[in-house]
Parts: C-alpha cells; sequence; structure tokens
C-alpha cells in the first residue's frame, strides 16, 4: 500500500515554510500555561496519529463507507451522512483536502518538538500566522474526524494546552450530530484513515452511482503538481526534444520562443488587429484557407502537418505548412489525431483510420488510405484521441461526445453536455511494429455523465466535459489513467485528481502536461460581456457579439487551476479548437464566416506564461 501523493492548495501554502512566533522557549517543554485536565504521558510518549489496517480493498471501502454512513448496507445513520451527501465525487473532494492537510499541515506525524506541533495547529487556522484565527475543517480534510482522539488531544497541548484542543474540536470535529461532534474510535478512524490513503480503491465498485451533479467545486489534487513535475523529464515535450525532433518554423533555433518568427503576425493583419492581450503571447497566422473545415482541427507533434475535416470537398484536408502551406486531399471525413512521438495518425471516415507518419512525410499530392502504412482498426470509435506511454503502449480513447462545429454562423453558447449516467470510455491499446498499428482488445470504463473525452499524450491522464442541468457543462474533470497489463490486454482505473469548474469545448493537453487549452463561445450572459469589458449583457457596445458571436481561447494551468483568456476576439470571429504542439505553442482555427475565409495560427502564450 502507499500515500497517495499530496497536494499543496493555495488556502494553506502560506504556512508552508514559515514558522509560527518564536517558540525558543518551547523547545524543551511544552506549553502548559494554560489549565489543563489532558493529563499527558510521563516520559512523553507521543500517540500513534492512524494504525495500519490490513485489509483487503473491497472490505476496506465497505467498512469505511459503513463508518462514514454512505449508501451501502450496514451503514451507520449517526455519521457524516446527517450533514453530507455522501456521493463519489463528495468522497473525492475529501480525499483532495485530507492530501492536502498531510502535505502542507500534518506534515511531522511524530510531533519532534512543541515548535513543530505549534506549526501544525497553526497551518489549520484560517490566518495561519495569526494565533487567534479560527480554525478550519477543510484544511483537515477526512482527519477531522480525529480531532477528539489522542495524537490531536496531545498534539494541541504540546503546543498550546488544551483550552485550544477544544477550539480544534469545537471548530472542526466531525461527524456532528445535532451541532456537536461525535467521537469516531481509533480503529473506525483507522479503517477510514487507511481507505483515503490508498487512494479511496473500489469506490466505484461499492457505492452506488451518484445523481447528476448540479454544481462544479473545484478541487485539485497534489497528484496533478507530481504529475506535472514528472513529465518535465518524462512527457513527450521533454523526450521528442532528446530524440531531436525537428520542429516546423524553428530552424536552428533551440529556444521555442524564437520560432515561427518568419511567420506573419495576426495583428499585423487587417482581420486580426486586437487578437493579442498585453503579457499574453502573441498570434501568428500560419496559413489563410478560403474554404469551410469541419469539426475540429488538429495538428502533428512537429507542427508540420494541420488536418480538418472540410465541407467544400468529399473529404478532408492535411495543410503541409513546411511544403508553403500545400494542401493534401485525404479520403476521409472528421477526427484527425497525430500520435505524440510522431510516428502516425488516426483520420475517421475513410477506408481505413490509422497510418504511419511516413504517409505524410512521402511529401504525398493526396492520401487515399489504402496505403500499405494504413490500417483499418474498427475498436476505435469516432472522436477518438490517442496517447503513448514512453516505451510502452499506444492508446487510443473514444466515448460519449458532442458534435461542436461551431462558427460557421452565431453560435451562442458551449456545446451541450448531455452526458447521462451510462456514460463511458473505451481505451484501445496498440502495438506499432514500426509501420503498422495493431489493435488489442479495448477496455471499457464507466464515467458517468461525462464525455467529450482527451487523453493526454503521455496516456497517463484523461480530462472530460461533465453535463449538469438542462444538458449545461459545469465543468471539466481531470482523471489519472491507471493501466495494468492484464493478458493480452489492460485493467485500467481513472481516479478523479482534479475538477475545475470552467465551460468550453474540448480542450487540448500541452506536451509536457502543465497546460491545457479550450475554446469558449461568448454567451449573452453578463459574465461573458463583463469579462470582455463591458458593463453587462445590455451594454450597447456588447450588442454586436449577440447578433455575430464570437469564441475565444483559454489557458488553464492543471496544477493550480489558474486560467487566462489568450485570445480577443473580434465579433464574428471564433477562435477554436486550440492545441499544442510539441515544444510548446498553440495551435488553433480561426473561422471568419462574414469574410469566407478561416485562418490557422499559433501563439506562444503558454511559452510566455511558464518564464
Amino acid at each position: 500500500m502507499h500515500r497517495p501523493l499530496l497536494l499543496c492548495l493555495a488556502l494553506v501554502a502560506a504556512c508552508k515554510g514559515q514558522d509560527p512566533a518564536p517558540l525558543d522557549a518551547l523547545e524543551a517543554t511544552p506549553n502548559t500555561a494554560e489549565p489543563t485536565n489532558y493529563a499527558p504521558p510521563d516520559p512523553i510518549v507521543v500517540p500513534v496519529f492512524r494504525n495500519p489496517v490490513n485489509l483487503p480493498d473491497t472490505t476496506l471501502a465497505l467498512e469505511a463507507l459503513q463508518i462514514l454512513g454512505a449508501n451501502v448496507p450496514g451503514a451507520s445513520t449517526t455519521s457524516c451522512n446527517e450533514c453530507h451527501n455522501l456521493t463519489r465525487q463528495q468522497l473525492r473532494n475529501w480525499r483532495v483536502l485530507s492530501d492536502t492537510a498531510m502535505s502542507t499541515c500534518l506534515t511531522d506525524l511524530a510531533v519532534s518538538s512543541p515548535r513543530s506541533a505549534r506549526y501544525m495547529i497553526d497551518c489549520l487556522r484560517a490566518l495561519p500566522l495569526v494565533q487567534t484565527s479560527d480554525f478550519q475543517t477543510r484544511k483537515l480534510g477526512i482527519f477531522a474526524a480525529a480531532a477528539r482522539l489522542p495524537w490531536f488531544t496531545f498534539t494541541t497541548w504540546y503546543a498550546y494546552g488544551t483550552r485550544t484542543t477544544d477550539q480544534l474540536v469545537a471548530a472542526t470535529g466531525m461527524p456532528r450530530t445535532g451541532g456537536v461532534a461525535v467521537q469516531f474510535t481509533q480503529a473506525q478512524f483507522d479503517t477510514v484513515a487507511e481507505w483515503f490513503a490508498r487512494g479511496l480503491p473500489e469506490l466505484d465498485n461499492t457505492l452506488p452511482q451518484d445523481p447528476a451533479p448540479t454544481t462544479c467545486t473545484q478541487a485539485v489534487s497534489v497528484e496533478v503538481a507530481a504529475h506535472v513535475e514528472a513529465m518535465k523529464t518524462q512527457g513527450w515535450r521533454a523526450l521528442n526534444k532528446t530524440n531531436m525532433m525537428a520542429m516546423y518554423g524553428c530552424g536552428s533555433a533551440t529556444d521555442p520562443r524564437q520560432c515561427l518568427q518568419s511567420v506573419p503576425l495576426g495583428s499585423a493583419q487587417p482581420y486580426g488587429g486586437g487578437w493579442d492581450l498585453p503579457g499574453r503571447g502573441q498570434w501568428r497566422v500560419l496559413a489563410d484557407e478560403t474554404y469551410r473545415s469541419s469539426y475540429w482541427t488538429r495538428s502533428s507533434p512537429d507542427g508540420r502537418f494541420v488536418g480538418h475535416g472540410v465541407q467544400n470537398v468529399a473529404g478532408s484536408y492535411i495543410i503541409d505548412l513546411q511544403r508553403g502551406g500545400y494542401l493534401i486531399p485525404i479520403d476521409v471525413q472528421y477526427d484527425p489525431n497525430w500520435f505524440p512521438d510522431n510516428s502516425g495518425f488516426v483520420f475517421q471516415g475513410g477506408s481505413n483510420n490509422t497510418c504511419a507518419q511516413s504517409v505524410l512525410t512521402s511529401n504525398p499530392a493526396q492520401i487515399t488510405m489504402t496505403e500499405p502504412e494504413c490500417t483499418r482498426l474498427s475498436s476505435i470509435g469516432l472522436y477518438e484521441h490517442v496517447g503513448a506511454v514512453a516505451g510502452g503502449d499506444y492508446f487510443t480513447i473514444d466515448g460519449r461526445f458532442v458534435s461542436d462545429d461551431g462558427g460557421h454562423g452565431l453560435t451562442t453558447r458551449d456545446p451541450s453536455a448531455s452526458f447521462t449516467s451510462t456514460a463511458a470510455l473505451g481505451f484501445t491499446p496498440l502495438l506499432y511494429n514500426g509501420s503498422r498499428f495493431t489493435a488489442k482488445p479495448e477496455v471499457t470504463v464507466r464515467t458517468a455523465f461525462e464525455g467529450d473525452s482527451v487523453l493526454s499524450p503521455s496516456a497517463r491522464l484523461v480530462v472530460s466535459r461533465v453535463a449538469g442541468p438542462n444538458d449545461n457543462q459545469i465543468g471539466y474533470v481531470l482523471r489519472k489513467v491507471v493501466a495494468t497489463p492484464s493478458g493480452g490486454t489492460y485493467t485500467i482505473q481513472v481516479p478523479e485528481v482534479a475538477r475545475y469548474c470552467r465551460s468550453g469545448g474540448k480542450p487540448g493537453f500541452s506536451y509536457d502536461e502543465r497546460w491545457m487549452v479550450y475554446h469558449h463561445y461568448v454567451t449573452n450572459t453578463d459574465a461573458d460581456a463583463i469579462e470582455l469589458g463591458f458593463t453587462g449583457a445590455s451594454d450597447p457596445g456588447f450588442a454586436p457579439y449577440k447578433t455575430m458571436g464570437a469564441a475565444n481561447i483559454y489557458l488553464l494551468e492543471l496544477a493550480t487551476g489558474n486560467t487566462v483568456r489568450i485570445t480577443n476576439m473580434r465579433p464574428g470571429q471564433y477562435a477554436l479548437f486550440p492545441h499544442f504542439r510539441s515544444d510548446g505553442w498553440i495551435y488553433a482555427a480561426i473561422r471568419h464566416p462574414s469574410a469566407g475565409h478561416e485562418y490557422m495560427v499559433a501563439s506562444d502564450a503558454a511559452l510566455i506564461a511558464e518564464q
């Protein structure tokens, strides 16, 4: 067993690495200035925080849920369920808070000194450096259930005396019945804490499905930050750089910020004035096309090829930027995607759907999808996304989706999110022998009320849009992909690691998996109008957006949830389908229907933001 990786949220970051008031005088002796009814052991022995519990995951999950009072047979009727809806999402949110508590506050379970004790107790306050500040339950997560148990009793006495213990229990002690904290026994807490420490295994198989979500609570597990840190050296951006992938428009430049410098700026074009936002990069125009693309646009990792369906022709186009924007007709319809190592691509709606990259790099006049390097993998469904485990198998995923082909005319809402409780993801592992791909058996994983899912380049994360009331999106959910080889395929689990309360279209991951980008259609709401600088939706200056529409692109940092808008589209201009190439440049399509043009564009916004 192992403890999951831990989160450092902004709310508690201030207390990490900062000592409270000087405690030199307390190093040798606890604070006993207050009257106390607590008699510590003599000699002082620190009580155990929690005892390991040696139960199988399935048994552990059931017993923990029974103690918490969840909707399982034999559950307590006077526990956390009296105040909380114990849904899967709620428990996962508590796990995030619990991980945070362990990584930022409860950092010395051996309580090595009064200074350490005071640091841990003060860290649980709303203002850690103010010793009269209130304690906050959210800073303890599930460990609030231990507030009356010996470890907390000892630690608060060691730091301040028992009056603080009473304050801590009164403010944070859980569960509560009639406003009074009810004490778990040590054994009950051990069981619950063990389950959380293991990462809530068997949750989905033990607790009945949540009802359809109605609200979004943003939460980001520390596992996301740890993943991003690992991807600095293990992700495909680093691997492709090590493998000396030649990036389009870079020449001999080794700093990606020096790439594409000869590509014209959008701001220099009559149609591109105002696209850029101060400090958020510059948009450059890779290609100016007069056809109408269909659905999403995606590009090869090296940035050379840009593909999408096309309404004006029977098939699709792949733009070869290296050949001056040469249009390669391809006998498919939609849904292009590239494997992160540039080994091949998937494009749906033709006789075959998966080809090696050599089909493109041979400079073809057209692609029929009958080339020897192409094959049909019937298990890969529409709306697929692809990734690859470094040194391992390739993966595709597909599942429930909502078609998004906006911006050809007035579009004033994000795609609906009509995903139901039966929604699921299909993972298809692939083998590549250097010229052709072959599929292993598909693995299906339930992801209720989620769809439009996107796999990260490393195949270790998946992000989906989450359904809310009236088929409106209420956020994005980020899941970790745990794929374990099993026979000729895999067993796959997808525990939730973050939830972002944003609305938009299908996102794209960066190749270092630090960022994701997505587009959002400007709606006729005060919130969108105010974000664009107007007083509200009734502001006369906002009126053109109501009649012509627009869409903008947003950059979201996965480890923090911080989000910024990186385009400023004029009314009637739709910046859509953003995605990354390997070195950190963002590509996107801009539909400008009144002008009869579509622009393929590139931005260095993420490269600027990572400085």
